[in-house]
């Protein structure tokens, strides 16, 4: 496959962060160093969009990791079979623009890193699944709730003590079975259990947790975002409506706590407060599917849509994925 490279994405530099001792970017009293210096103002409407490359199928689910100082993103082909989902590659973008496989045939969407490994919601094995960065092995994570196969898990974030939400629709079912009956929200402690966060959603897609890690962020297809209080132990309560956006996709968060939603259905970026306030949006492409802070400082924001990946520099640094 032949890739197209903007050279405005060039000018990249590698940053300097690295991840504290336990490998964890947050913590629920306190905010990345990165964070330190934040702005107060976020990217606005008139906000330069650069093209990064272009040629691929489908892409998804980009994160950041810093040891790599590399973007990591998926690429689905709907092109082949979809009995099981569609064939997934993990795509690393190496910094100032290099783009190599990193992972083939991985069966992933969503990615997120514990600051160790890659985390992705796969769908060719319905469940959770980690990567090791030095040699690439692949483990199951997770695969059923309460028994039950997962339908095609979508999108995940992970939290400074390891819990893992993810979202569960059934986009990429292909021809098996829903057998939890719903297509639901989840939690997955870091004494390996499982809990059922939300299972009235539609199709709940992406997923985010705010900068405190107070709350979590889920869209849904239906236009809605909500967000749930995390207590003290990592569990959830009560959904609360935040904000609507024409068919959410994935999310992103800045160090201020304001809300990146992607706009699948109107290819547009919404920079939304934490009082639920629009303070932005802009157009980006079709297909818009999802975001990720990285690079110098983490200032520059990485989407992905359909078949492009797209960049904006930004005055605030924001979460990796």
């Amino acid at each position: 496959m032949k890739f197209v490279y903007s050279a405005i994405f060039t000018s990249l530099l590698l940053t300097a962060c690295q991840p504290n001792s336990s490998g964890s970017k947050t913590t629920s009293s306190s905010l990345p160093s990165y964070c330190a210096d934040a702005a107060s103002q976020t990217i606005t409407s008139q906000s330069i969009v650069n093209l990064v490359a272009e040629g691929f199928v489908f892409l998804e689910g980009p994160v950041w990791i810093e040891s790599l100082n590399s973007f990591f993103f998926s690429e689905m082909d709907f092109n082949g079979p979809q009995d099981n989902g569609p064939r997934s590659v993990i795509h690393r973008l190496t910094l100032p623009a290099q783009i190599n496989v990193f992972i083939d045939n991985a069966g992933s969407n969503g990615l997120a890193t514990d600051g160790k490994d890659l985390l992705a919601t796969t769908h060719d094995d319905q469940g959770l699944t980690r990567y090791s960065l030095p040699n690439k092995d692949r483990t199951e994570v997770l695969d059923n709730y309460q028994g039950k196969q997962f339908n095609s898990p979508n999108d995940l974030a992970i939290s400074a003590r390891g819990d893992i939400y993810f979202s569960d629709p059934d986009w990429q079912l292909g021809g098996r079975e829903n057998q939890t009956g719903m297509t639901g929200v989840y939690h997955f402690n870091v004494k390996g259990d499982v809990a059922l966060v939300d299972g009235s959603l539609r199709k709940p897609n992406g997923v985010t947790l705010s900068a405190d890690q107070h709350y979590l962020y889920v869209g849904d297809v239906d236009g809605k975002i909500g967000r749930y209080p995390i207590n003290t132990n990592g569990s959830t309560g009560q959904r609360e409506a935040f904000a609507e956006v024409e068919g959410p996709d994935g999310m992103g968060m800045d160090c201020a706590g304001n809300l990146y939603a992607t706009s699948h259905a109107a290819g547009q970026l919404h920079v939304i407060s934490p009082q639920g306030l629009t303070l932005a949006l802009i157009d980006i492409a079709p297909q818009l599917t999802n975001i990720a802070f990285g690079g110098p400082e983490h200032k520059t924001i990485l989407l992905t849509a359909g078949g492009k990946l797209f960049s904006i520099d930004s005055p605030i640094a924001g979460l990796p994925y």
